[in-house]
């Protein structure tokens, strides 16, 4: 590691502009020496280490087969397209890699075919036809089938009947196995060192492995790498959790009606209608408008009766061929799904109902991820900026089951106290007064005009984000972009190239954005983002920690608050060329005792109440300008 990451380094000869850092060599090394050792590592690692190549020059350099597992596409593709290559030229040779995705986003042979022999008659809207035949040329010439290919993103209702999932997947049954591209990219990861693949798949191989003994969907490998760890909770709870909805049951439906259409046999029409009519009666009764609502008592008469029908229409199916028989099993695991949802909340479990959907999840994790992955599994190492609250691990620790595991954190190469200045107003209203959005929006905007625009804007919910884009829309001269209109990565594409826009956004934007340089110099977080307690997965979590005698908010919602408060933070500073304002705009953090932890939880850094300050900051330019 020293000769790869040290002073006249392999690094530092084919990378221009190559500091060597001693974060960067530190973390190698831990990294490396858990690889060999066989022991599971915890890692923090401040932004701007480089903690990609930290990993993945020891994972190559050791001899095994390793995954990395990461939360976000944009890390894939940034490992692929750059990290890797970096990696093997260090190394001096090449690097055998592959990325390995979930069966939906590849093109199936087989939905095709069925495409063909109906005669185009799949896509009744005529849109929805221009739209594939928009995808014709791409179809008739890619060598991958993988939709991350394509220049444009197809309507989803579109790439829903040209892809499968696995629960559609014929598997080792269909005729086009030798020609299918999910099935060609799983041959090409069993060819390779290192294999890259998000949370979810990584979770779904441990529940195949489960189910059936000899079957997966990842090559066997002695280590695992999770990027983006503080992400791995989150999608615990989703694989182990389930999930039933309107969408779903008019796919099932649907894929019933074609294949019974290709088969050329009647389609169980009355059954189809039943369980179409039970879906809606259940999920309407419960579900509300918007948001999440717990169900401690769910109505098990309405969801008996879509079980039955699920039943009735897998027996329906059963014997018709392989097709119809796989259908008859996806409608049975369905069943389940409402049979699970229906035995409501108890220690253990806490079900919910959302708009069109119907969801229960286990409320803590630990003791499966415990016993099926950390004592069971490969050597994992756990990585990512924010896994520490006020230094300390255990919060991560106990919510993932982690025993004795090695911990390292190593900083940031940055110089936040020269790059950053931290600005916490002490006029503004307490969060949850009426009038506190009014405030933020102004706030806002009065702030953008200091640092004309350059601005990103995070709200801890999506009726915040709604309230203060459409105050700020009315009072700002600059560009406003905001979350929903348009996707994700186009937003941020234009966040970065119009760099006086203004950029107002929730959810998933406070983490994974990366906008070096002047484009964001400016950012503004609306209130400490302590989860919202009416939450169901939220509430249930809490109340399971006081029966046992704990305190929820310093055990659960305040190290939360912290973590999350670290990631909107992270994503201000990306170089070291870079210089801009922190604006956290609630007033707790001088009024509350318990703000003392989140600014000791942050890089250490300038901080003002001084409004004049933020503009002199802002005037002085960026760092070496």
């Amino acid at each position: 590691m020293e000769r790869l990451f040290g002073q006249g380094g392999k690094l530092e000869a084919i990378l221009a502009g190559y500091e060597p850092r001693s974060e960067q060599a530190e973390l190698a090394q831990a990294v490396a020496r858990a690889l060999s050792g066989k022991e599971h590592l915890l890692a923090e690692a401040g932004t701007g280490t480089g903690k990609s190549l930290a990993y993945l020059l020891p994972a190559l350099s050791s001899g095994k087969r390793v995954v990395v597992s990461t939360a976000t596409k944009a890390l894939q593709e940034q490992l692929l397209e750059k990290d890797v290559p970096v990696a093997a030229a260090a190394l001096g040779r090449e690097a055998r890699v592959a990325v390995l995705k979930g069966r939906q986003n590849y093109v199936c042979r087989r939905a095709l075919a069925g495409y063909e022999l109906l005669g185009g008659a799949l896509f009744p809207r005529p849109e929805e036809a221009q739209a594939f035949e928009a995808l014709r040329p791409w179809l008739a010439s890619t060598d991958t089938g993988d939709r991350s290919e394509l220049p444009f993103e197809p309507p989803q209702a579109v790439w829903a009947e040209i892809a499968v999932g696995s629960d559609q997947c014929l598997g080792r049954r269909c005729p086009f196995l030798a020609s299918c591209f999910s099935e060609e990219a799983r041959r090409r990861a069993q060819e390779t060192d290192l294999v890259v693949v998000n949370h979810a798949l990584y979770f779904a191989d441990l529940a195949v492995r489960e189910r059936k003994e000899g079957a997966r969907i990842l090559p066997e490998h002695e280590a695992v790498i999770f990027d983006e760890a503080h992400r791995l909770e989150e999608a615990a709870t989703t694989w182990l959790g389930g999930r039933i909805s309107l969408g779903g049951l008019r796919r099932l439906a649907r894929d019933v009606e074609r294949a019974c259409r290709e088969g050329g046999r009647p389609a169980p029409g009355r059954a189809i209608e039943r369980l179409q009519e039970a879906g809606q009666a259940l999920i309407v009764a419960v579900a509300p408008s918007e948001g999440r609502a717990r169900l401690r008592q769910p109505p098990l008469a309405l969801a008996q009766t879509l079980s039955e029908r699920l039943v009735a229409l897998a027996e329906a199916l059963q014997g018709g061929g392989e097709e119809l028989d796989a259908l008859a099993r996806r409608a049975l695991h369905a069943a389940g799904d409402v049979e699970s949802w229906a035995r409501g909340d108890d220690d253990e479990r806490v079900a919910w109902a959302e708009p069109d959907a119907l969801v229960w999840a286990p409320v803590d994790v630990s003791r499966t991820l415990r016993e099926r992955l950390w004592k069971a599994g490969p050597t994992a190492i756990l990585v990512s900026a924010t896994l520490a609250s006020a230094g300390d691990f255990s919060f991560v620790c106990d919510r993932l089951g982690l025993r004795g595991v090695q911990e390292l954190a190593v900083g940031s190469p940055f110089s936040f106290r020269e790059q950053v200045l931290l600005y916490v107003p002490e006029d503004m209203p307490d969060p949850r007064e009426p009038n506190a959005l009014r405030r933020v929006a102004e706030e806002a905007a009065l702030l953008c005009q200091l640092s004309r625009g350059r601005a990103l804007v995070l709200t801890s919910s999506y009726r915040a984000l709604r309230a203060v884009a459409d105050r700020m829309r009315a009072t700002i001269a600059y560009e406003l972009l905001v979350q929903g209109e348009a996707p994700r990565e186009r937003l941020l594409e234009r966040f970065r190239e119009r760099v006086h826009s203004v950029l107002v956004a929730t959810g998933t934007f406070w983490q994974g954005v990366d906008i070096p340089g002047e484009s964001l110099s400016l950012l503004v977080i609306d209130k400490l983002p302590f989860q919202a307690p009416g939450d169901p997965l939220v509430e249930a979590r809490c109340e399971r920690i006081a029966a046992r005698g704990g305190d929820p908010f310093r055990e659960y919602l305040l190290p939360r608050a912290v973590l999350q408060l670290r990631q909107g933070f992270g994503r201000l500073i990306r170089s070291r060329a870079d210089r801009g304002v922190v604006a956290l705009l609630d007033p707790r953090v001088h009024a509350r005792p318990y703000g003392r932890v989140f600014l000791a939880s942050l890089p250490p850094c300038r901080l003002t109440s001084e409004r004049a300050q933020v503009a002199a900051f802002l005037a002085e330019g960026r760092v070496g300008a």
